[in-house]
């Protein structure tokens, strides 16, 4: 059974996350003032995103579905719009660290900056938790190869 935490500990982080998620609403709000009064040039489309050609990564086809389904689940969740600061900052993540590990960061993070992703997309997790469904072989590469490890040599 796993180890509660004292109640003083579990207040303590619960305040820490309150202000992490205050910080952050407070700089998507600057951010979106910059650009409505033209002090900030509006952020760049992610659409090329998609079309980004992948280096070196098995699955280059697997990795342009996802992006797809992740900027389809994005126009079902939040519209069209492009200029938002979660799509933003989401389709930035996406291209440093690819797709699935965008959708491991929002479902399984355990950073405060993971959870706060999380709590800002919280309206598409259904739509990424169905998406790692469909694609569990991209989204469990790490528990593939541990497991990998415990099969005996005549299965492989």
């Amino acid at each position: 059974m796993p180890q509660q935490m004292p109640l003083r500990s579990l207040l303590n982080e619960i305040s820490a996350l309150t202000l992490h998620v205050q910080q952050l609403s407070r700089m998507a709000g600057e951010a979106s003032a910059l650009i409505e009064h033209s002090q900030m040039p509006a952020p760049i489309d992610p659409e090329p995103l998609a079309a980004q050609p992948t280096q070196d990564l098995e699955g280059t086809t697997q990795r342009v579905e996802l992006e797809e389904a992740i900027i389809a689940i994005f126009e079902e969740v939040f519209g069209p719009r492009t200029d938002t600061l979660e799509r933003q900052m989401s389709m930035s993540l996406i291209a440093e660290y690819g797709p699935a590990a965008f959708v491991q960061k929002v479902l399984w993070g355990e950073e405060i900056s993971d959870i706060a992703l999380t709590i800002a997309l919280e309206r598409m997790l259904p739509a990424l938790e169905q998406l790692v469904e469909e694609y569990p072989a991209a989204f469990l590469t790490q528990a593939n190869s541990v497991l990998g490890r415990f099969k005996p040599a005549s299965d492989a």
